[in-house]
Order: structure tokens, then sequence, then C-alpha cells
């Protein structure tokens, strides 16, 4: 790239980043999700009017691909990672690594899994804009298939800048997920089954988590392993799901 494209892309990342965070802050530390969802919708103009300046299409620079299997890709995401992470969910109940503490009423229920269910579409996608579709963009062809994965598994840890402290536990699981994230975007040219996977793990999270409330177990089995374990076999399947799907970038 010319110097003044490598000024404009290094510009446009900090850009996103800042409104990222800034939809971040919103949610953790001033505990507003109007908030957060007004910051989180201004990323996606933000993100138009940058790859204007910089010469390129617009959101499809990013990844946002509108075609007609985008809807089949994140569907697929979608079911695959639901069923992997409940999968995952049922085994460490079923091993008492954790249990269930608390339900609430169905209509309490149903009310707060939508809301979280909407939050982190945003939140999943604005991400995966920032530590994937961005970087897939720029370094594409430009860096080593499997380089460009562990640089974007990277950018994606660092970017969990508040919870970073957690020690190597949580860099591992976060390193594994997104290798597979920006494995599914290297392999399809697009951000949509990338989005179904990282969306998916977020609403089973916040179900079990937010909605429903659990408590550690009595189990022996580490429930660090186990979770590592799930998100491991998430690279094969990602793998496998790619396999036949034709590249739109």
């Amino acid at each position: 790239m010319k110097k003044i494209a490598v000024v404009k892309a290094i510009i446009g990342f900090i850009a996103l980043f800042g409104c990222y965070h800034a939809a971040e802050y919103m949610m953790l530390f001033r505990n507003s999700p109007a908030g957060f969802l007004a910051v989180s919708l201004l990323f996606f103009p933000l993100a138009w009017l940058l790859a204007r300046w910089q010469g390129l299409p617009g959101l499809s620079a990013w990844g946002m691909v509108f075609q007609k299997k985008a809807w089949e890709q994140l569907g697929t995401g979608l079911a695959v990672g639901i069923m992997v992470y409940t999968l995952y969910t049922f085994s460490s109940f079923l091993l008492d690594i954790e249990r269930i503490k608390e339900i609430p009423p169905t209509g309490v229920f149903v009310s707060q899994f939508f809301l979280f269910a909407l939050g982190t579409f945003f939140s999943s996608l604005t991400e995966d804009i920032l530590t994937r579709g961005y970087l897939y963009r720029f370094f594409n062809g430009k860096m080593n298939f499997y380089l460009l994965i562990l640089f974007s598994s990277l950018v994606y840890l660092l970017n969990h800048i508040y919870r970073l402290t957690e020690g190597p536990a949580f860099w591992s699981y976060i390193l594994i997920i997104g290798f597979f994230l920006m494995l599914a975007m290297v392999r399809t040219g697009n951000i949509w089954l990338t989005l179904g996977l990282h969306w998916a793990g977020n609403i089973i999270y916040h179900s079990t988590h937010s909605v429903m409330h659990t408590i550690n177990g009595q189990g022996e089995f580490p429930g660090s392993i186990l979770y590592v374990l799930f998100l491991l076999l998430l690279i094969p399947v990602t793998w496998y799901i790619t396999k036949k799907e034709p590249r739109t970038a």
C-alpha cells in the first residue's frame, strides 16, 4: 500500500476501535443499554464513511457482502454455534461443573433473552468488522493464510482491554475463538458465517449467565479444560462447513 493509504487504514482502525469501545463503555460503566445501542448503530455509518474515504465500496469492504447466500451463511453459523455451545453447557451441568441457581419466570426469561440477543447481535457484528473484516481487507493476500488468522486472533484478544487481567485461561479461550472466527472469514470471504458463530456463543453465554443464573458445582473435571475442548472442536467444524462455500471476496 502507498504511504497515504497506510495512514488512512490506521486512522480508520483507530476510529472504529474508539467507537466500539465507546459502546462498551456505555454498557459496562454507565449501565446504559440505550447509550450502548446508539453508539453501536453509529458504528455502521462510521464504517461506511471510512470505507468511502479510503476509496473502498462501503460496508462490503469490511466483509458485509450482501448476497443471496448471506442469510444462509448467517443461519448456518447460528445453528452450528448454538449446537456446539449448548452441548458444552449441558456437559458442564452433567459433570457438575456448573449448576443452575435460578431460572426467571417464562415472560421475564423471553423478554430478557430477546434483549440480550439484540444487544449481542450488534456487539458481535461490530467486533467482527473491527477485528476480522477490517484486517481481512488490508492483509488478505499479503499475509500467509495462517499468519493472518493468528494475527486477527491476537488483535481480538487485545480488543478485550477490560478483561486481559483475567489471565492465561481467558487468553486461551479468546485466542481459540478468534482463530475459528477468522478461519470462517478467510474461507468464505465475507462476515456472515463468522457473525453467526460469534453471535451464537454470546446468545448461549448470556442465556445461561445473565438471563438465568448458574453457580459453580462440585465436579472434579476442570471447567476450563472442558470449555477449551469444545472451542477446539469448532476449528475442524468451521473448516468442514466452509469446505464447499464459494468465496465472495
